[in-house]
């Protein structure tokens, strides 16, 4: 996995929507929010932005400020770089913040930590701890040199079990250090205080070792992002490639024209994708957020969902609305793949990324399930990855 240079600027057709307490943020700042609608025809309110910064972005991930992102009228092909980095940016932030949850919770249910708040019931260790020098991270700056010390303490055997796996390469290694740092820096500061004050105590090695235990744990789920990200824009790009195909029989009926040119050469390419632009029919991507937050039961969900609009879907929309329920037929991913390959489309990257990622996944711990929802009566299909982080 080479290191590359990261893009300044996403220019995408963006529409993002927010949860309250982002919405609440922007207000005061007096953002205007519009109505539009989603790619499941639904109407919300947000706002859209054809330019973004990354960072600017996962900021407002990493504070729960964002509950859907959505990049709707894009062709997979010229936005492929930019569709793979948004989706690792968001699926980054999302670790990030779940160790921070996870290096708060680890470090509140030590033993040192138990015995003390037991002795000490007016000086509980937990959220809401007080502290003479004002804040944790004034506490923190007050022992910088144990901090540093502690810091080698946890890293080291870390960068040593990285530095010899052979199953990486140098850039993979690179990336795998960065990582660690990453994490660190998304640590929940009651983390840092909780390992200085009980750096005396005798069960501050378990402690160490248990706080190394769920770095490394959050380290290896940081490997699943180019993976889901690479899935994302391979099945982007299968699904337009069947579409311009389909428009493409339309368009060139009454000319020779091989099929592949159509996905090969511009000049056969640019006309297909303009018919598509104008009859609504180019994917919608939405990367929908579950419950950043204080809310446990959904915090750490991603639903990616591709949504696939066929020409007819605005005229038969009506016809199966009232029966939509039992309409909808659902198949796993890999039957969905499996009848596409029957029907002589390439989906060879596809299939491996998606095993790849359901392995990768299963050995990480993080819950990960691939559907397909298809509505007959309108053509429009719904491809849901769904991820637990």
């Amino acid at each position: 996995m080479p290191l590359e240079q990261k893009k300044t600027i996403f220019e995408l057709p963006f529409k993002f929507v927010f949860t309250e307490e982002g919405s609440s943020m922007l207000i005061r700042q007096k953002v205007k929010f519009t109505r539009f609608r989603m790619g499941d025809n639904t109407e919300d309110y947000g706002v859209s932005f054809d330019k973004v910064v990354p960072a600017a972005v996962q900021r407002m991930l990493m504070a729960g400020y964002i509950s859907k992102i959505e990049v709707s009228g894009i062709e997979t092909v010229a936005a492929r770089k930019e569709l793979i980095d948004l989706s690792k940016l968001i699926v980054f932030s999302l670790i990030y913040a779940q160790y921070g949850y996870a290096s708060f919770a680890q470090v509140v249910s030590a033993d040192p930590v138990k015995k003390w708040n037991h002795a000490n019931p007016f000086s509980v260790i937990d959220e809401k701890t007080q502290f003479k020098e004002g804040s944790v991270r004034d506490y923190l700056k007050e022992h910088k040199d144990e901090l540093s010390e502690i810091t080698l303490e946890l890293v080291n055997p870390l960068g040593d079990s990285i530095a010899g796996d052979e199953s990486l390469l140098e850039d993979e290694k690179k990336l795998q250090l960065m990582m660690v740092e990453k994490l660190l820096a998304f640590a929940d500061p009651l983390m840092w205080f909780v390992l200085i004050k009980f750096k005396s105590d005798p069960g501050y090695r378990f402690l160490l070792r248990d706080t190394r235990l769920c770095l490394a744990e959050y380290l290896k789920k940081t490997r699943i992002a180019e993976y889901a990200a690479l899935l994302i824009v391979e099945l982007a790009q299968n699904i337009e490639n069947i579409n311009m195909l389909k428009e493409a029989r339309i368009l060139y009926k009454n000319k020779y024209v091989k099929l592949f040119k159509i996905l090969q050469e511009a000049r056969f390419r640019v006309p297909v994708i303009e018919q598509m632009r104008k009859k609504n029919n180019l994917i919608t991507i939405s990367w929908k957020i579950g419950g950043a937050g204080t809310s446990i039961g959904t915090r750490g969900k991603l639903q990616v969902v591709l949504y696939d609009r066929e020409i007819n879907y605005k005229e038969m929309r009506g016809s199966f609305e009232a029966t939509r329920s039992a309409d909808i037929t659902r198949n796993s991913l890999i039957e969905y793949y499996n009848r596409l390959l029957a029907s002589g489309n390439d989906l060879e990257l596809g299939m491996y990324y998606l095993s790849y990622l359901n392995e990768a996944c299963e050995k990480v711990g993080i819950k990960f399930e691939s559907m397909v929802n298809q509505i007959p009566l309108s053509d429009v299909t719904m491809t849901t990855l769904s991820f637990g982080l």
